[in-house]
């Protein structure tokens, strides 16, 4: 499995990372679970054999792949070679693109019915034309994101603003923290939240808290049990709470595997 990265030259604003994972034949089948990011994406999948696991059901993902917002895990199954090359959002992009509810996506794969025709034909002409070049899909992927216009208001502006607070304090703040910095009360909040992200508000520091956690460890700045007190857990029990609902595993069970996508995606 190798997982590479591409630069963001001009929308930075929309865009939190290009990447093309691959997979060969040496490593099928390959099995990982996938944990939140605080993500919504599209990517585009070029082989058969991936499938998707969540809460038992099966999703086969080929294609166009329209991805919300997650607050569980899921399962990936790779069973045959290929690659796939995707587009990670901002918080608020995909609903600044599409003025759509987010929140129909959460939890959610292969939704793409759910876009407009003419944006799904545009994305995937893109996908379908790369020859190999990487680097000039996701330029021309750029480009065509800079073509549309963006819903941009007074709503998206205070979202965008809690979301600036949540990442400069790493998750670890509460509503009451991000009502004293938007224009409007607790339920106005939660529902435009939702609205623009997929998320509740509490649901994605929560997931922020924890990847920033994940991140410090996987890039061994420092040991679990101080960050455990350093990201404000109560205690490891609480911890452990969080962790398994995020990877469906207990540290011990995590740790004991060997889980190369989620490690090379948190030491980005």
């Amino acid at each position: 499995m190798n997982l590479t990265y591409y630069k963001i030259l001009k929308t930075n604003h929309l865009v939190e990372e290009f990447f093309h994972i691959s997979y060969s034949n040496k490593i099928i089948p390959f099995n990982t679970i996938l944990i939140p990011f605080g993500f919504s994406g599209l990517s585009y999948i070029y082989n058969s054999g991936q499938n998707i696991f969540l809460d038992n059901n099966e999703t086969k993902i080929k294609g166009l792949i329209l991805s919300g917002q997650f607050n569980k895990s899921s399962k990936l199954n790779v069973e045959e070679a290929g690659f796939s090359c995707g587009i990670s959002f901002k918080p608020t992009a995909l609903h600044k693109l599409t003025n759509l509810n987010i929140s129909k996506f959460t939890n959610k794969h292969s939704l793409t019915e759910l876009l407009n025709k003419d944006l799904t034909r545009k994305f995937e002409v893109i996908f379908n034309s790369h020859n190999n070049d990487f680097e000039n899909l996701f330029n021309d992927l750029e480009n065509l994101l800079l073509s549309f216009p963006l819903i941009e208001n007074k709503n998206t502006i205070a979202i965008d603003k809690a979301i600036d607070f949540i990442h400069k304090k790493q998750g670890m703040v509460s509503v009451k923290n991000l009502l004293e910095i938007v224009p409007f009360g607790q339920k106005t909040l939660e529902t435009q939240f939702k609205k623009m992200i997929g998320l509740t508000p509490s649901k994605y520091m929560r997931i922020y808290r924890f990847k920033k956690l994940m991140e410090k460890y996987e890039n061994n700045k420092i040991e679990l049990k101080d960050l455990v007190y350093m990201y404000n857990y109560y205690d490891e029990s609480h911890f452990s709470k969080d962790f398994k609902a995020f990877t469906s595993k207990l540290p011990n069970e995590y740790f004991k595997e060997d889980f190369s996508l989620i490690k090379e995606a948190l030491k980005k």
